[in-house]
């Protein structure tokens, strides 16, 4: 059973999300409510009722054998976000779904060594989301307006890029940022930080610079903005 999905451009519109548990199952609504295409796979029939009436798609495959992922149309999505609590099928997915060629693999860690494992094998990003949990609340109580405001406006996208060579030495204000409505929020320079920094900031190298726009207009500067 294969889908007749395409590739998208560098923004990415099609996701699978690999084990539709509690966590699995808040990733598929929040990714429809935004408009993406998603593709929801579990090995077991009762999870898929979870999603059923929201996802784009929805399959029940052994998660662990690379043949029924890939007939269940693994290879055709942007991104996949692995979300299984088994560790060793955890691990499998993952490795099998940067085997098919997905561009971008999510994966949830489920402890420190498991988040090392990950990494190891491929994984472009590794989540950990009781921990991200953890500090978003924090962050909401002690600076609760760019949480609140990043909530309020779900197309939003607040991003770290590192300069490359060609913007190293310029001034902010020299960079077709904020024509294409990207603001520089911040800049981490040498374990301190530049809040709001000025135009006439100078980009140094190693700098960590944080940008805040809509997806489409951040996706040159970064290969995919989830």
């Amino acid at each position: 059973m294969k889908f007749p999905w395409q590739r998208s451009s560098r923004i990415p519109t099609q996701y699978a999300i690999i084990g539709i548990g509690r966590f699995g199952t808040s990733v598929v609504e929040t990714l429809v409510g935004l408009g993406y295409e998603v593709l929801a796979i579990d090995p077991e029939e009762k999870n898929l009722e979870r999603v059923k009436d929201i996802a784009t798609y929805s399959v029940v495959v052994d998660v662990t054998n690379e043949k029924d992922l890939q007939e269940a149309g693994i290879s055709n999505v942007d991104v996949a976000i692995i979300c299984l609590s088994d560790i060793e099928a955890n691990i499998l997915a993952t490795l099998i779904a940067k085997d098919l060629g997905v561009k971008y693999v999510i994966s949830r860690g489920l402890n420190d060594q498991h988040v090392e494992i990950l990494k190891l094998i491929g994984a472009d990003l590794v989540v950990t989301p009781e921990k991200e949990m953890g500090r978003k609340m924090a962050q909401r109580i002690v600076t609760p307006g760019i949480i609140d405001l990043i909530d309020a406006i779900p197309e939003a996208r607040l991003i770290e890029i590192s300069p490359t060579s060609e913007i190293v030495g310029k001034k902010i204000k020299d960079l077709p940022l904020s024509t294409s409505g990207i603001l520089v929020l911040g800049i981490r320079r040498n374990g301190g930080a530049i809040i709001v920094p000025s135009p006439d900031e100078v980009i140094v190298a190693n700098d960590k610079i944080y940008l805040f726009g809509t997806a489409d207009v951040l996706s040159p500067f970064y290969e995919f903005v989830i």
